[in-house]
């Protein structure tokens, strides 16, 4: 079963089904294809709620690394062009490729999944 839970910046998008994905480590017992991702905001809080119960419909390997000097993103062993870059950080909930960066500042280099949902097929 895949629980996630999503930063209150992020909710907005993901209601507008705007947001298919996220990107996250790799888990102990990842996901497949099929399962459902449960999208949560303020998971363990009296605030908790539910954004969405959706298929999963795609898993791919995703790296992130030097973000100041020299970007560089693979994805399924393919680097993003810088257009691909800044499509790849609207997509995720991110107004731009610097935003994007920003939230991944000190958090690299990155290896993980990027997980898409279907919130079309509850």
């Amino acid at each position: 079963m895949g629980l996630y839970n999503f930063q209150k910046r992020f909710v907005v998008p993901i209601l507008a089904h705007k947001k298919k994905h996220t990107i996250r480590a790799t888990r102990r017992h990842p996901d497949k294809v099929g399962n459902i991702a449960h999208l949560y905001t303020g998971l363990r809080t009296k605030k908790a709620m539910l954004l969405g119960r959706f298929p999963i419909v795609r898993i791919e390997e995703i790296e992130i690394s030097g973000l100041d000097a020299s970007p560089r993103i693979f994805v399924a062993n393919v680097e993003l062009s810088p257009d691909e870059r800044e499509k790849l950080a609207r997509l995720d909930g991110f107004k731009d490729f610097t935003e994007m960066k920003q939230f991944w500042k000190g958090r690299l280099p990155f290896k993980g999944q990027i997980i898409h949902w279907n919130p079309s097929k509850p």
